[in-house]
């Protein structure tokens, strides 16, 4: 991700936190819980905003902070409540560049606050200060909170902070959080302020800033058990479903609906874009579209998951089964050309994993021979083929924000297009094949729309698409700066002219090692490490009542392919862990 994409992202997100214009959702709904773990819930860091100017109650308690609190400070100050207001609107809700958050605790009293601040170096740690508490433990649950929003929500994978030198304690504190002194710089406390009174030393004793770093990636800690797959649920997924449960009905029913979809077409740059259910429905949707039916013909790839076919026999077609390039584990072009039928009407490449297939050549054979191409990109939003996002080659492109994708609604689906009159037949039959407008129906249709509520979380999850690609490419890397060299596996890599988002970073065992895959999966989980095969070589299922012989790669891939943790949210150090058990269990 580049630095101007992130430089946009955390303004809008703490241009986001601040605004409290919806009145009728409290502050809290935007704000950060503090889980000390899974059966302890502290209390939440929440944005302050321009509501909470209105309180002189809490105005009074943030002045008595930062008076208490003014040792810590460079330059000593006096504090009154009018200074605090000015301080809070000038510096804190008016400077896109910071955020302060206050610390309730679980029953909701305001006991301190902590903020960030981006600088030329990086983000800063800033505004930490902390009032009478009977929550023990209670800063150091904050300071974790705050770190985890840096990561996971900003993107960052270093924080800093300084702090005085004569300020012991904090600087006990966090090294205790595992903070690294990196710098020292001197200050004067000659300086003079028309703003602010400064209050001199009483030993006479210039003082430092102790700059301190951690690096947020290697020293996050997961929780032992390492799981395959799992989402990264911020802020703006808890209030925009918490504002859909409360607001979102009658009149305000498809809100967040129309918003997701419009916003996910112009990710996309298509014309449309239409949420339903599942990604199945979708692919269900597209082929019916494309007016696929009994007797016509669909050639999928042999690997994938089963709704890739299932959809095509829901029409009452026949898939056939094709070969995938052993490099990208994608649909290959050189058996797609020779599996073409007098009744073959339609392709689905499927990018998977989320990888591209080759978008390039598959189209070229599609337009050769009048053929649709209906695109799997169920697990490859934001995944690219010569700069050109997938799902948006083809006539029809379908998605899946199934809860292990990288996009998550719980389940959902969306299906694009820039034809009109495809657009609008899937709408129709989306809605049971009612006429728009009207109750007249005039033909069978289905039922595959998707919540406001899950759209809702959708439209948080989208909102941060860039970040959560960056995350796992990231993923992808530190695995292979373990494993590449290692010769009992081969990767699952990208066409060199595209950029897969590494959805799942797979591998495949060659015959270089003499442990199975069922081994493998069994000597992780006994080290809490979970992992999954890739899909099997569907035409060997026998529910297709005929048995296809199954290319070398294909075979290869769907006996021997790996699917290691890929989870959006892991650590480097979580990673690093899992690559140096696989080595050592191949290695026996």
């Amino acid at each position: 991700m580049s630095a101007d994409i992130q430089n946009e992202l955390v303004k809008d997100m703490f241009s986001y936190l601040k605004d409290g214009s919806n009145g009728s959702l409290p502050a809290i709904t935007k704000g950060l819980p503090l889980n000390r773990d899974p059966g302890l819930h502290t209390g939440w860091l929440v944005p302050f905003q321009q509501r909470h100017l209105d309180s002189q109650e809490l105005l009074g308690k943030i002045s008595d902070w930062r008076q208490a609190n003014a040792y810590a400070y460079p330059s000593r100050f006096n504090v009154s409540i009018e200074g605090t207001r000015a301080w809070l609107t000038q510096q804190v809700l008016r400077n896109p560049n910071r955020i302060m958050f206050l610390i309730e605790s679980a029953s909701g009293e305001a006991i301190g606050h902590i903020g960030l601040l981006v600088t030329s170096q990086g983000i800063e740690v800033d505004n930490v200060a902390r009032g009478s508490s009977s929550v023990p433990g209670v800063m150091t649950d904050a300071m974790e909170a705050l770190e985890q929003f840096t990561y996971l929500e900003l993107g960052y994978e270093t924080i800093y902070l300084k702090v005085l030198e004569s300020n012991t304690h904090a600087r006990r504190f966090y090294s205790r959080l595992g903070y690294l002194e990196t710098e020292r710089i001197p200050l004067s406390k000659r300086e003079e302020s028309d703003k602010i009174q400064l209050i001199e030393d009483p030993d006479g004793i210039d003082d430092s800033f102790v700059v301190c770093t951690k690096n947020l990636s290697e020293s996050r800690s997961d929780c032992e058990r390492v799981l395959t797959a799992g989402p990264s649920i911020g802020p703006r997924e808890r209030h925009y479903v918490y504002d859909a449960v409360s607001n979102g009905w009658n009149d305000k029913h498809n809100e967040y609906i129309s918003t997701f979809e419009s916003r996910f077409a112009q990710n996309l740059g298509v014309k449309h874009a239409i949420a339903t259910s599942s990604c199945t429905g979708a692919l269900h949707l597209a082929l019916l579209a494309a007016g696929i039916g009994v007797d016509d013909e669909v050639i999928v790839p042999e690997i994938t998951w089963i709704a890739t076919a299932a959809a095509v026999k829901y029409c009452g077609a026949t898939p056939v089964f094709v070969a995938v390039d052993s490099d990208t584990w994608c649909l290959s072009p050189e058996a797609t050309r020779k599996a073409i039928s007098s009744r073959t009407r339609a392709i689905i490449p499927v990018h998977l994993y989320g990888n591209p297939a080759d978008m390039t050549s598959i189209m070229a054979i599609a337009r050769e021979h009048d053929l649709k191409v209906i695109e799997d990109a169920a697990p490859a939003i934001g995944a690219s083929h010569l700069d050109r996002y997938v799902g948006t080659f083809g006539d029809l492109g379908c998605f899946s924000f199934q809860g292990a994708k990288l996009m998550v609604t719980g389940e959902g689906g969306m299906v694009v297009t820039d034809n009109d009159e495809l657009a609008y037949r899937v709408r129709k039959i989306l809605d049971h094949g009612r006429r728009p407008g009207t109750f007249w129906i005039d033909e069978i249709g289905v039922k595959y729309k998707m919540t406001n509520l899950s759209a809702a979380l959708g439209l948080g999850q989208l909102e941060k698409l860039f970040l959560q690609i960056s995350q796992k490419r990231r993923i992808n890397s530190w695995y292979r700066s373990v494993l590449e060299s290692a010769p009992q596996i081969v990767f699952q890599n990208e066409h060199p002219s595209s950029r897969s988002i590494y959805w799942m970073t797979s591998i495949c065992l060659t015959d270089n090692t003499t442990v199975t895959r069922e081994e493998l999966f069994a000597a992780l989980q006994d080290w809490g490490i979970d992992s999954r095969p890739a899909f099997p070589c569907l035409s060997q299922f026998s529910l297709w009542n005929r048995r296809s012989v199954v290319d070398p790669d294909s075979a290869m891939i769907g006996t021997r392919g790996v699917n290691l943790p890929s989870g959006v949210a892991l650590s480097k150090a979580t990673v690093e862990r899992v690559a140096q058990s696989v080595l050592k269990i191949l290695s026996r």
